[in-house]
């Protein structure tokens, strides 16, 4: 039997057929078309249409967020309690949480035409419809991820997984980034965003029922919690110095994105001074560049190594994010040239780094938690979060030290520049550093090591 660097026999080790891996991977189209308007589209739609304070929707919007932080490793205890129902038994949690995501999506567009003329109601809609799509998200994507991670245990075909499951999700972002654009300019922003929540309930169910009937099962036994403390259980992956090190690059590598998302719009209206339909232009490039390098992201991995390809993901983001600091008004095309490199670049981090953790929470590091995937995933889904909001809490504030700040009549473009270029960089290029000398990967030294040959 062929043994991977993990250290798994062949038994775990197997290949995943292509119909299987589309089966499995289709869920995460619905996945990414929920979470790109939450972050986008909701805002504008309580703030600009249903004229829901400002200051009312940020406490909400924090609220919700710490509530969802909290329930993410609960979750990820949950899923794990689901294995002893069989070896699909993750996707059982998966087809429960299914309606709780799309009915929580409907509500978020959809609220009552009666309570639209009172902000207060709206808001009380607002925490409602929020709490229900975070739960819907976190339910599906934890288990669902999680039972990804154990659909083998070979090194190659765990990343094959990801890549898989990874072009369907940037294939759900573009739709997320252009369908809202179209529906809202042919039927008018209320009507439109209404729509949007309806659509989403045939699409969830298109997509979800080949990975809830075809997946296929998984190949780790039931995992068994020792731990009688919950506390002490959501934690204990912690104690895996490969997991600590693995959150460390993702959590900073990923708040640099948190960053320029916050204040793209911005960017493209002040500085590029561009339309809405050319931001959504650039988002759409991004996004679909982003999906179409996934796959080549799988065969630089297989033949430098994860960490190493996750590396020069970054390194070409950081590079192409520095020579937008020559664009200026007016540049648009030059902006979306450098915007499919950004793309290809952010493949790497959305196909790599969760392959990675696959590798890790088999590994012999993990000790006792070793296999407690629904575990690993919860405080990854809380990290995942984390890096976003450490991104977008401080690019705002910077933007206002630096004299950009619409509220007080502030549009200083140079406050621009440095926040979505030059801090992204910076960000980016200190979690390329961290890669290059922190080894990561079992049974692989650095980025460092691995590229110049060394032990």
């Amino acid at each position: 039997m062929n043994r991977g660097p993990t250290g798994v026999g062949a038994a775990g080790g197997v290949r995943i057929k292509f119909d299987r891996l589309i089966a499995y991977s289709t869920l995460q189209l619905p996945l990414a078309m929920a979470a790109l308007p939450v972050v986008l589209n909701v805002s504008h739609f309580y703030g600009e249409v249903l004229k829901v304070p400002l200051e009312l929707m940020g406490a909400i919007f924090i609220f919700a967020r710490v509530v969802d932080a909290i329930q993410d490793p609960l979750i990820g205890l949950i899923s794990d309690r689901f294995t002893h129902r069989g070896p699909r038994g993750r996707l059982i949690f998966v087809g429960l949480m299914v309606p709780v995501l799309a009915g929580g999506f409907l509500m978020l567009f959809a609220p009552p035409g009666g309570w639209q003329d009172n902000p207060h109601l709206m808001a009380i809609w607002l925490i409602a419809a929020l709490l229900l799509v975070h739960l819907g998200y976190s339910g599906v994507s934890i288990s669902y991820h999680s039972h990804g991670a154990e659909l083998t245990d070979d090194y190659n075909e765990r990343t094959k997984v990801t890549v898989g499951r990874e072009v369907f999700g940037l294939l759900g972002m573009t739709v997320a980034v252009v369908l809202p654009t179209v529906l809202t300019a042919m039927f008018g922003d209320s009507h439109g965003y209404t729509i949007l929540g309806l659509l989403f309930i045939p699409v969830s169910i298109l997509f979800c029922t080949p990975t809830l009937v075809a997946s296929g099962p998984s190949v780790h036994p039931p995992v068994v919690h020792g731990e009688r403390n919950a506390f002490v259980a959501f934690f204990a992956p912690l104690r895996n110095r490969l997991f600590r090190r693995l959150l460390l690059v993702f959590i900073v590598n990923g708040s640099a994105l948190g960053v320029a998302v916050t204040v793209m719009l911005f960017y493209v209206e002040h500085v590029l001074v561009g339309t809405k339909v050319q931001a959504g232009t650039i988002l759409l490039v991004y996004f679909v560049a982003g999906a179409a390098s996934v796959p080549i992201w799988l065969v630089v991995s297989r033949r430098v190594g994860k960490m190493a390809a996750w590396f020069f993901g970054m390194l070409m983001t950081a590079c192409a994010m520095a020579l937008a600091i020559f664009v200026g008004a007016g540049d648009f095309y030059w902006f979306l040239g450098l915007s499919v490199v950004t793309g290809i670049g952010i493949g790497a981090d959305y196909g790599l780094p969760p392959s990675i953790l696959a590798d890790i929470i088999n590994a012999p590091e993990g000790g006792d938690t070793r296999g407690k995937t629904g575990t690993y995933f919860g405080l990854w889904a809380l990290a995942t979060k984390l890096a976003t909001a450490i991104g977008a809490a401080g690019s705002l504030p910077v933007a206002a030290i630096l004299g950009f700040d619409p509220s007080r009549g502030e549009y200083g473009t140079f406050a621009l520049v440095i926040v979505y270029v030059a801090l992204p960089v910076a960000i980016k290029v200190i979690a390329a550093l961290l890669a290059w000398f922190i080894p990561v990967e079992p049974v692989r030294g650095s980025v460092r090591n691995e590229l110049l040959g060394r032990n």
